[in-house]
Order: structure tokens, then sequence, then C-alpha cells
């Protein structure tokens, strides 16, 4: 027998096998249970009812939401269609910074909000601190100027204007225990057809999935869908992930042989827009040697060491825009490994192997496949209890770095403050690398707890036999806002004569409102290897 149903708008089918005996009336029901007061239904579930013996046939094909991770800390409501509607609030781990993570993570709970609305009035939102009164709220990006409508002892009532104002809420400037509110479109265009893998609302363990030089694909997660697994996929033209639903890697091995909970090799043409990505055990996405990449709206919540938003080793023409990420590390890294014939044969050894093991990372893209170059970064919103949110490097293996621009990003913060790897915004010339034409641009720093807002110098960090970088030409930084006290002094350092960074234009740089105008003050440090510096 086969049942149809539409739950919460979508469609799904259900293929039962029972026994039914000639000449003996049966009564079909089809219920669906509730986890909590929400509209949302859950595990429906068919029963065949024969008068003596009542039977009851669960299908796991249809979606069940009764163990989704839920944060206890908060109550979250939005006004609309004239009455309060509760919405879930998910759970999700974040770290506290440790400069010796091997001693072991400061663990937190946080909570998230997803929904959808059309935004066709500001929408308002009430959140309640569940577990008392407070005394003071912040809403950031503070630059959105979103203050509280109504405040009582224990909740706070404002407006969002539209679903690009995904928000954090802090109560008494708690940063490891807040609550984001992630706001979207609805997806009117929810894809169909064999080339489509979908994921409607409920859990699904999909475990770690394997797509092998295949074309046109997409994996869908609609709204309402929490999908367990990783994906891994090579060869692929026209990979799309999206959707409105959730990626969570939690049941994945977060031990030794980690992966990434989106890796791709070779992939053209690729997309990611919508989802949201939860608990990586490494790298949340990992795009190697690839051209024409697109990463949108994609929200990510990661608390292990090396749990980067986004690298890109290899990589070109690649657009970034409109994410609001938090990652124990890098929100975007941009590096390279070396795969060219001559490097190659450069670090072979006499019996055959690789003197340089990373080869194996990007041994098999064509030779076209290497350099690094037309990136542009938008529109997106950083959060890193670690490391850097936008960086350049380290990892170089003689590899040109052109054209890569980061502009009207917002970063939230930013906490490591060492002589290596500090900067919200950084370039880090190592590995042999060249590097030129980066550019900063229009990017507000709120008041990040020690980092540095920007750091461009010379490293030999992640390098191949200690080597650093051959020089760095034309960086631009341009309307830099950082608000705060607790951010340390930026820096640009070349090392030596030979190898300089020439070319650095700094315009409308400000530190609390004050221009920043020479390279020796108290918020900027700019040493005799800097060559051509102007400030605007």
């Amino acid at each position: 027998m086969e049942f149809r149903f539409t739950i919460n708008g979508k469609n799904y089918v259900s293929v039962q096998e029972t026994r039914i005996e000639a000449n003996r009336k049966y009564a079909l029901s089809v219920a669906a249970k509730f986890k909590d007061d929400t509209d949302l239904k859950l595990t429906p579930v068919i029963s065949y009812l024969p008068w003596d013996a009542p039977t009851t046939i669960p299908d796991d094909g249809l979606p069940a939401m009764d163990d989704r991770p839920a944060n206890d800390d908060f109550t979250v409501e939005i006004f609309r269609n004239g009455c309060w509607e509760e919405i879930f609030v998910h759970n999700a781990e974040v770290s506290d910074y440790a400069a010796n993570p091997a001693a072991g993570y400061v663990q937190h709970d946080m909570g998230f909000a997803m929904f959808t609305d059309a935004f066709a009035a500001p929408l308002k939102v009430r959140v309640t601190r569940r577990a008392g009164t407070f005394s003071k709220v912040e809403i950031r990006p503070l630059s959105y100027g979103i203050v509280p409508d109504v405040q009582t002892p224990n909740s706070v009532e404002f407006e969002l204007d539209d679903p690009a104002q995904k928000v954090s809420v802090e109560f008494d400037g708690n940063r490891m225990e807040n609550l984001f509110i992630l706001p979207d479109l609805p997806d009117t265009a929810i894809p169909t057809g064999a080339n489509v893998t979908y994921f409607g609302p409920g859990i699904h363990n999909m475990g770690r999935k394997e797509i092998l030089y295949k074309d046109n694909q997409t994996i869908y997660l609609d709204e309402g869908a929490l999908v367990y697994g990783s994906i891994y996929a090579k060869g692929c033209r026209n990979l799309t992930i999206r959707g409105r639903g959730i990626l969570c890697s939690s049941k994945e091995n977060h031990g030794d042989g980690r992966q990434p909970q989106i890796e791709t090799f070779d992939c053209d043409g690729f997309k990611v827009e919508g989802i949201l990505l939860r608990d990586t055990p490494n790298w949340t996405l990992k795009i190697v040697g690839s051209t024409g990449v697109h990463i949108d709206n994609i929200k990510e919540i990661g608390w292990i060491m090396n749990s980067d938003g986004m690298d890109f080793i290899c990589c070109r023409d690649v657009l970034v825009e409109n994410t609001f990420q938090r990652n124990y590390d890098d929100n975007v890294t941009i590096k390279a490994f070396n795969g060219k014939t001559d490097y190659v044969t450069a670090h072979t050894a006499s019996d055959g192997s690789f003197t340089d093991a990373s080869i194996w990372t990007v041994y098999y893209l064509a030779q076209n496949k290497f350099d690094v170059y037309d990136y542009e970064i938008r529109n997106c919103v950083f959060w890193a209890d670690k490391a850097h949110n936008m960086l350049v490097g380290p990892e170089a293996r003689g590899i040109a770095f052109r054209n890569i621009r980061f502009h009207d990003n917002i970063v939230l913060e930013n906490r490591q403050n060492d002589g290596i790897y500090p900067g919200a915004m950084a370039v880090m010339i190592a590995d042999n690398g060249t590097f030129e034409d980066i550019a900063f641009e229009n990017i507000i720093v709120e008041d990040i707890d020690g980092g540095k807002v920007f750091c461009a110098h010379f490293t030999n960090a992640w390098a191949f036999d200690g080597l650093y970088g051959q020089w760095a030409r034309n960086i631009t930084l341009r309307n830099i806002a950082y608000t705060g006290t607790r951010a340390t002094p930026s820096w640009i350092r070349g090392r030596s004569d030979a190898q300089s960074i020439d070319g650095v234009t700094i315009g409308n740089f400000t530190v609390n409102g004050t221009p920043v105008t020479d390279g020796s003050g108290p918020h900027l440090e700019i040493n005799e290897y800097v060559r051509n510096v102007t400030f605007e």
C-alpha cells in the first residue's frame, strides 16, 4: 500500500507492507506526534486497526524531529499573523579560546533559532532568558543599530527589517553562551529530478556521502531537515549543496583521522547556499582545485581546533557572500599546495616517495589549476573564537596569489594575539609564495577580545623547508573601522631588503573614530622593509 502525505507543505510517500485478511474490516488512521507547543509536525505514524489486534508501523523514511538537540537557555518567539509563534532553539557547542588546546577545551553551549519569513514588513522577535534576569543585552552586529523595543527583567523584544539581519543576542556580555537569530527568505525554487538528493523535514542519518565524477548533482536540505553526516565529492562539475536545513557532523569521528564536513576535489562550478553547518570534526569546507566557486548565505558553528569555516586550496574565480560564521579557528583562509611537474620532480626522493607530503593533496589536478587568483569575499559576518577572520596564506609552496578582495564584512570576535598568527585580517607571506593585489575595504571590526585588527608579515609558519615568502606588493586597507579598547596594535612588516612589502595604501583606517595617519603611532606599526606606503 502506498500513502501520500503533505506535512508542512512538503510531500512524502510511505510504502507499507502488512498482512490483511480477507473478509475482515480495518480502520486506517494517521497520527502526527508533537514534541513541543510549536506547529511543527513530528513523526507521522500509520496505524492499522483491526477490531481485535491493533498494529502500528512507523516509517523511518518519514520526518522525525524528536531527537533535535535543544538549547534550554532561551525561548524565541516571532510575532506574525497577529500572535506570538514559538521557534525551536537548537543547541551548538562552542569553545573558549585556549592558547594550548592540548590541555583541553573549555566548552559552552549556545543556542540558535532558524526560521523563514517573506519579510513583507519588519518582523518582531522576542527572546526570553529562561535562566533568569539580566542587567544588559547587546544585539550584534552593533552596526545594524538594533535596540530592544521592549525589555523586561528576563526578556527583550526587537525588530528585524530583512532576512540579512542575522544577529547574536548576548546577555550581560556573555559571548560564549549566546543566541543566534538566523532568519531567511523561504526557498521558492526547491529542485526536483533524478539528479537531486532531497532531505525533507526531519532527522536523517546520511553518514559520509561520496559523490564521484557525477555532474550537475544537487543535495537539498529542506527547511526543518537535520542531516547527520558529511560529504566528499571528486571530479563533479556544477555540484550544488543548498537549502534551509542543517548539516551536522556530531556523529562523525572527531578523533584521529577526523575529516572535513564538506570536502571537494576538482569540482568546478561548486556552490553551497543557505544551509547551516554544525559541529565539523575538521575544516568545515575544504575546497581543492576548483574554478568558479560560489558560497552564499551559509551559517556555521564549530568548536574544535581546525574548525576553519572554509579553506580554499588552489582555487580561483571564487565568490563568498552573505555568510554568518562562528568558527573556533579561521573563518576564511586562502591557501595553495604545489603539484606542478617541476615541483613534484624536485620533491621526489630516490625511492619514488614525495619529500613534501602535501603534494598528495593536489597531485591529480591539471597543471593549470594551481595558481590562486580572483577572489571576492563580501557582506559576511565573521566570529573566530581563536584565529583569523580573513586570511591569505600561509601555505603557498611557491604558488602565486593575486587579486583577492575582502569587502563590506563585519568582525564580531577575534582573540589570538601571539607573534605568528594574529590579525582579524591577515596576509601571512610564507612558504616561498608571492602575494599581490590584496585588498580589505569597508570592514567593521567590533570590540574584539584581544586580537589585532590587521597584520601583514613574513613568516615560515606551515612552510615546507622553513621557507619564508618571496615578496608581497599592492596591499590596500580602505575604510577600516575598529571600535573598542581591547585590540592590540596592528602591524605591517617586511623581513629584509629582498623580502619586502612594496606598495601599501591605507585610506580611512580609524580606531574609535580617529584616523590612523602613520605607521609609528599607537595603533599601527610599519617597519623599514615596507616601501611606498600611502596614507589617503
